[in-house]
């Protein structure tokens, strides 16, 4: 208690520092929360008083933000104009939270600046303007508790609030948001599911699977099979037509799997179906 209290003092950011010292409560609260659910003990006492800790801190947050300077890598908002009809949308939002519809091309933008469409530009501008504060926060991840590469499209879970974005990043690190994401694999499944858990090694070069790398693990489900080249009632309609030769790579098989992930390491996903040859 008595380090929640100093952080909820530090919230203000009175002092060089203070807001990082806060922040990093709730990274270690959630670590420990996280620690708690890996080791299977989510009915631990402890977690129920951790949790409390991080909404009490994100109240406090979102009573001293206007206190704040501006966070200097913020990227600008984007204007109507660099919208089009694949735009996001929020389809459903909540007190202090929000789904947004990500469509390919724009990229949850994290970590960095790379140019692209950023979602927190769109944010930014969608949101009433009581619900933006998170939105112009890069420390905060923008109010994203999880990502998608670019080229895909999903939900994205959303904070606008900083008691609203605690509360979400809390069931991300104690699996009560599952986290489920539908790919299209190259072969045909060997098994119709499997768990995964092996650990990532993230290099320099590339995320693979090693035993020197962090915990990690899926479940992969396979939903579908099917193979290149025209179907049955094709072939038969056109039997007494000319029909071109089928090469091999089009009567490839492919695989409709679901995933979910239960930790996040970066490319877990294509690292786990490389290393189960899905």
């Amino acid at each position: 208690r008595f380090e929640l209290e100093k952080a909820i003092a530090r919230s203000r950011a009175e002092l060089l520092g203070d807001l990082e010292a806060a922040q990093l409560f709730c990274v270690n609260a959630g670590e420990l929360a996280w620690s708690f659910n890996f080791m299977s003990q989510a009915g631990h006492p402890l977690l129920c008083e951790v949790s409390a800790a991080c909404l009490d801190l994100g109240r406090a947050f979102d009573r001293n933000h206007p206190l704040w300077p501006p966070h200097p890598d913020v990227r600008p908002a984007l204007g109507p104009a660099a919208w089009d009809a694949a735009s996001p949308s929020i389809p459903w939002q909540l007190r202090g939270m929000c789904l947004v519809l990500k469509p390919p091309g724009w990229e949850v933008d994290t970590e960095g600046d790379s140019g692209i469409l950023h979602l927190s530009g769109f944010l930014q501008v969608a949101l009433q303007p009581s619900q933006r504060a998170v939105a112009f926060r890069p420390d905060f991840s923008f109010g994203f508790v999880h990502r998608l590469d670019t080229p895909s499209s999903g939900l994205i879970l959303t904070g606008t609030s900083f008691e609203g974005y605690a509360c979400l990043e809390m069931q991300m690190y104690t699996y009560e948001i599952v986290r489920e994401y539908y790919v299209l694999g190259r072969g045909a499944a060997l098994c119709s599911q499997l768990d995964v858990c092996q650990r990532i090694f993230d290099g320099r070069a590339s995320a693979q699977v090693s035993e020197h790398g962090r915990p990690a693990r899926s479940h992969i489900r396979c939903v579908a099979t099917s193979r290149g080249g025209p179907c049955a009632e094709d072939a038969a309609a056109s039997e007494e037509q000319y029909r071109p030769a089928q090469t091999s790579a089009s009567r490839e098989a492919f695989c409709q799997v679901a995933i979910q992930i239960f930790t996040g390491r970066r490319h877990q996903i294509r690292v786990h179906m490389q290393h189960s040859d899905i």
